[in-house]
């Protein structure tokens, strides 16, 4: 999650809609977010610099522009758990639920660490949630 302070210079962006989302907390915290064509990472932001969980209402989320490689990557991963029949799809049609590949390999191919890279990345803007 990103501190209030990290929306400090950018714009405000509109017309904003989550795809799927990684990470849940009565609500989306991370995922895939498309904006004027083209897909980005989201990252929800905190209502004080202390990192608490507290959360804007409505929720507040920073865009992060990915390389190819890593939303290719997120994409895998989105559509890994989601095979294996973890919710995350806001996308219609949703994700194929395959099974098949066990919860704790995905954990270990894909744990909560890696999406760290994904907030280092460069910010566009920032959305309130619809």
């Amino acid at each position: 999650m990103h501190a209030a302070s990290r929306l400090s210079g950018l714009p405000e962006l509109t017309e904003v809609r989550k795809v799927w989302f990684s990470a849940w907390y009565d609500g989306p915290i991370t995922g895939v977010a498309r904006y004027d064509g083209r897909e980005y990472w989201f990252v929800m932001v905190t209502n004080n610099d202390d990192g608490e969980p507290w959360d804007f209402d409505p929720r507040v989320y920073v865009l992060h522009d990915l390389s190819g490689e890593q939303l290719a990557q997120a994409w895998d991963m989105h559509r890994s758990f989601a095979a294996a029949g973890l919710p995350g799809c806001l996308h219609s049609p949703p994700c194929t639920i395959a099974g098949g590949e066990m919860l704790a390999a995905l954990r270990e191919r894909w744990p909560p660490e890696h999406e760290n890279g994904y907030m280092n990345a460069p910010a566009v803007g920032w959305f309130r949630d619809a």
